[in-house]
């Protein structure tokens, strides 16, 4: 599988906004020691969405026919498709940081039962 995919180019993006939140409240030292933490997650984890990305690929072929799979790259082809192609990082994005920066911390206060 390329690099080039949608998934590793998500996880790219990420990155330096997961970085930065983080490292707002520390000092130099610590930014380093996060910073060096979150590049040795990230290898494991794009080595798991290769894989991903393969297993996908094993099932499309198990559950579409042919005729199917090039109806989808006609659609990816079309304007509405490459548009969608196009924007699926940056609405997964924004879906991830809401999650983060919202979801999240709620989650923490009611099990904290605030």
């Amino acid at each position: 599988m390329k690099d080039d995919s949608t998934s590793m180019k998500l996880m790219d993006s990420l990155l330096p906004v997961l970085t930065q939140k983080g490292n707002q409240e520390m000092d130099s030292m610590a930014k380093v020691k996060v910073q060096e933490k979150i590049q040795a997650i990230m290898i494991p984890v794009k080595k798991i969405i290769q894989r991903v990305q393969e297993d996908r690929l094993n099932l499309y072929d198990k559950y579409f026919t042919q005729e199917e799979i090039d109806d989808m790259i006609a659609y990816y082809k079309s304007p509405a498709g490459r548009k969608f192609v196009h924007m699926k990082p940056e609405i997964t994005k924004e879906i991830v940081m809401k999650v983060i920066t919202e979801y999240l911390p709620e989650m923490k206060k009611d099990m904290k039962g605030e």
